[in-house]
C-alpha cells in the first residue's frame, strides 16, 4: 500500500515542475534612480506588470518630482489605486522608521502583485495594503473587472459617476468605504499626502474624505487624476473645502492634444492641490 500510494503521487510531479519552473522564469524588475541611486525590485507575472516596473521613473516624471518636493521621512503616505505599488515602493523607500504607506487596490490579481513587490523591497514592516475600494460611501458594491491580469487598469466601482463599461469579465462584492471612515475607525492614519487615481470615480473618493480636508489633519499636497469632462466639478469641490489647484501634469496624448489646442475639460491629467492660502 505504501509504494502504491508513492506511486500515485508520481502522476503530478510533471505538473507540479511546469509550475516550478514557471515560477522561476517569471520577470524581475530592477531599476535604479539615477537621482539618488536607490534600487527598486519588481516582479512581474503580467506584461503590464512588466511595462509599469520598467517605465515608473520616466513615465509620470511629474508624478515622481512631487513625491520628491513634498515628502518627509516621517509622513503617512494614502495612495489610492496603488496598482502594483511602483509609487507605494517609491514613497516608502524614502521614508524614516516613523513613516508609513497605505496602499488601497481593490483588483485583487493586482493586490497579489503589490504584496510581492512591497516584499521584495523589504517594506512590508512600512506599507500597509487595503484590498478595498476607496469610495464616497461605506457599503459593499459590485466591482467589475475589465481584465484578470495583474497591472491592469480600466476595472471600475459600480457606483455612480464611474464610467460606463461595455464588457467585463467577472464581477466582485467589494467592501466600499470612505477615507474619512478608514481614518475614524482607526484603520489608517490620517496621511499628509494622498495620491488618488482610480480610471475614473476621484470625484466621489474626494468627497468620502471632506472630514480630513476641512480637519485639523489636513494633506498637505494632494495629487489627483482628472478624467475628461471632471475638471471644473473636481475643482469646484476642491475648493469648496479650502483646496486650490497649484499645479497640473499633461502627458502623453493628452500633452499632444494640450498642444494642439485643447483645453483642460478636454483632457485627462494629475491635478494637484494643496490648502488654499
Amino acid at each position: 500500500m505504501y509504494i502504491l500510494r508513492k506511486l500515485a503521487k508520481v502522476r503530478w510531479l510533471p505538473a507540479r515542475y511546469w509550475f516550478y519552473a514557471r515560477q522561476a522564469m517569471r520577470f524581475r524588475v530592477r531599476q535604479r534612480d539615477p537621482v539618488d541611486g536607490t534600487t527598486y525590485r519588481f516582479v512581474a507575472d503580467s506584461l503590464f506588470s512588466y511595462q509599469r516596473a520598467k517605465e515608473f521613473l520616466g513615465k509620470e516624471p511629474e508624478t515622481i518630482n512631487w513625491i520628491r518636493k513634498h515628502l518627509r521621512e516621517g509622513d503617512v503616505f494614502l495612495d489610492i489605486g496603488a496598482n502594483v505599488g511602483t509609487f507605494t515602493v517609491f514613497v516608502g523607500k524614502h521614508l524614516g522608521p516613523d513613516g508609513h504607506v497605505f496602499a488601497c487596490e481593490p483588483h485583487l490579481p493586482t493586490t497579489s502583485q503589490l504584496l510581492q513587490n512591497i516584499a521584495a523591497n523589504g517594506l512590508q514592516d512600512r506599507v500597509t495594503v487595503l484590498s478595498i475600494a476607496a469610495s464616497g460611501e461605506d457599503r459593499f458594491v459590485n466591482f467589475k473587472y475589465k481584465r484578470w491580469r495583474e497591472g491592469a487598469s480600466g476595472s471600475q466601482l459600480d457606483v455612480a459617476g464611474s464610467p460606463e463599461m461595455q464588457r467585463h469579465v467577472g464581477n466582485e462584492l467589494k467592501c466600499g468605504m470612505r477615507v474619512d471612515t478608514m481614518i475614524a475607525q482607526g484603520i489608517i492614519r490620517a496621511p499628509n499626502l494622498v495620491k488618488i487615481d482610480t480610471d475614473g470615480i476621484e470625484i466621489p473618493i474626494t468627497a468620502g474624505m471632506k472630514d480630513l480636508l476641512t480637519g485639523p489633519h489636513r494633506p498637505r499636497s494632494i495629487l489627483c487624476e482628472i478624467q475628461v469632462g471632471d475638471f471644473q466639478t473636481q475643482c469646484a469641490y476642491m475648493e469648496s473645502v479650502g483646496y486650490a489647484l497649484v499645479d497640473t501634469h499633461v502627458v502623453g496624448k493628452w500633452k499632444d492634444k494640450q498642444d494642439k489646442g485643447a483645453s483642460l475639460d478636454e483632457l485627462a491629467f494629475n491635478a494637484i492641490y494643496e490648502p488654499a492660502a
